[in-house]
């Protein structure tokens, strides 16, 4: 059996945020992610130039100069097709960087909302932001790693304004799945990530194995991966963003064992929570 590859971000990545400058030429040595796969970060399509289709969960979605594709981790996605003259930007970006009230509005678009167009009203500020982004991403400053972060911080909420006004429309498949899978996530980002996946299969007035299976007929991945993401993820925001020990991180999550905490940490991440922090601070 053939399984769909998933991609973690790329080494080159600057504290959880990575962005490059493509042209359709400069895809040629891509073949093998140009197939169907996942990947387990953020990533944001900004189209400069020329036209390109993206095939996202079974859906073909056109993307025109000034369009912007955002495609969700661990969702399904390949390039399809592109003009010749196609240039824009790709930004991958660490989940845990992405502010609550932010990935909020991002996880709870549809894929016709995934894509919209630029609002001319932030078309240049944004514009110009990704242009600053990429150009201190390939400098040499000092603080790169601290510019890159504030940059990435202002790109963000000018993304999350434009989605949340979004009105784009494209065509979309539905099924109970999927149905099942979007209300399964609102409910995790209410409620606490260490209850069992019978708690939320109880909510959802369904068996747990029905809820494992849409989950996983959605994403790949099981309902207990979905609630050590989500604890992982808020682990990470708060090694990335606070001096908190890890004891202190670990109680705050709702842990009684510090060393337990540890422990899952780097069964999940493949590194200790100290080593996290150490490698996105530098």
């Amino acid at each position: 059996m053939k399984k769909i590859p998933i991609y973690n971000q790329s080494p080159e990545a600057v504290g959880g945020i990575f962005i490059a400058y493509h042209r359709a030429e400069d895809l040629a040595n891509f073949d093998d992610k140009l197939e169907a796969h996942r990947d387990d970060f953020f990533i944001f399509f900004v189209l400069a130039k020329g036209q390109a289709v993206l095939k996202c969960d079974m859906i073909d979605i056109e993307i025109n100069p000034n369009d912007v594709m955002m495609i969700k981790p661990l969702q399904i996605h390949h390039g399809q097709d592109g003009s010749p003259d196609a240039a824009g930007y790709y930004i991958g970006v660490a989940p845990f960087l992405i502010p609550n009230n932010c990935i909020e509005i991002f996880q709870n678009l549809k894929i016709s909302e995934q894509l919209t167009t630029i609002d001319p009203a932030y078309q240049e500020e944004l514009l110009d932001t990704i242009y600053l982004l990429h150009r201190s991403f390939k400098g040499t400053n000092p603080n790169r790693t601290q510019i890159i972060n504030g940059l990435f911080n202002a790109l963000v909420y000018n993304l999350a304004t434009l989605y949340f006004g979004s009105k784009t429309q494209v065509k979309e498949l539905k099924n109970q799945s999927a149905m099942i899978y979007a209300n399964f996530k609102k409910l995790l980002s209410q409620h606490s990530f260490l209850e069992s996946p019978s708690y939320f299969a109880k909510k959802l007035n369904i068996t747990t194995s029905h809820l494992n299976d849409c989950v996983n007929a959605s994403t790949g991945k099981s309902v207990t991966y979905w609630l050590q993401n989500a604890m992982i993820t808020e682990a990470q925001r708060l090694l990335y963003y606070t001096d908190n020990e890890v004891k202190e991180i670990a109680f705050a999550l709702g842990f009684e064992d510090h060393t337990y905490f540890s422990r899952l940490f780097k069964k999940v991440t493949k590194e200790t929570p100290l080593a996290f922090r150490k490698k996105f601070r530098e």
